[in-house]
């Protein structure tokens, strides 16, 4: 994950931990462990390990955090086994600034990739979101949130990740809460090549979280063996 981009290199460092606000959708996935072996952002380590349980498509617009503003589209497949516990991984995940792309990288070995995200949102409740990179267009989707409202907590819905960088695992258990309202998803178009087209499948369920607060904590890093 090192860089050999100058302009990445001299980028200002944040280090953990960090709290972020922002809003965002969050799309909840059950997926067999068939359908698992067909992400092909995923290791093979972490494929056969995989439980089930939720996984997640999360598309955030963080208005603030300790590395300034940026968007978010990223991808968890659901449970894994890790070191005999139960785990999520991100297998795939891009944000709108090298700032939060190198920061993600060397505070918590999230692979976090560089595109640029375009959010509209109109007067009846509907969001369109297209993420994009090279000019080519990673995933398009338009949602329609409901109104009635829905606590949302990590408590209730915990997300404790497992990130592999090099021979050393990245352990982080981040919380969160925010307001969530029930959404519909009305189109939605992924590219294969750029990120898992599971998350075409129909989701479980989806939220709309505006706003919401996260914290994002020092990783516990230890040596894989």
């Amino acid at each position: 994950m090192k860089s050999t981009n100058h302009e990445e290199n001299m980028i200002k460092k944040y280090p953990a931990p960090w709290s972020l606000k922002g809003k965002g959708f969050i799309l909840l996935y059950r997926f067999s462990k068939k359908e698992i072996q067909t992400d092909d952002f995923l290791s093979q380590k972490f494929k056969d390990s995989f439980l089930g349980g939720f996984g997640a498509v999360m598309i955030v617009d963080y208005q603030e955090s300790n590395a300034g503003p940026y968007q978010e589209l990223l991808f968890i497949p659901g449970n894994i086994r890790y070191a005999g516990k139960k785990k999520k991984t991100i297998s795939k995940i891009y944000v709108s600034t090298l700032v939060s792309k190198m920061n993600g990288i060397q505070n918590w070995a999230i692979p976090k990739e560089h595109a640029s995200f375009d959010f509209k949102e109109s007067e009846k409740h509907i969001t369109q979101i297209q993420v994009f990179s090279k000019k080519k267009n990673i995933i398009d989707l338009k949602l329609k949130n409901g109104r009635m409202k829905i606590p949302v907590n990590t408590k209730f819905l915990p997300f404790p990740l497992v990130q592999e960088h090099e021979d050393k695992a990245f352990y982080t258990k981040f919380s969160g809460s925010g307001t969530g309202r029930l959404a519909k998803v009305l189109h939605l178009k992924v590219n294969s090549e750029m990120f898992p087209k599971l998350s075409e499948k129909k989701p479980v369920v989806s939220l709309r979280v505006d706003p919401f607060t996260i914290h994002f904590p020092k990783s516990t890093i230890k040596k894989i063996v």
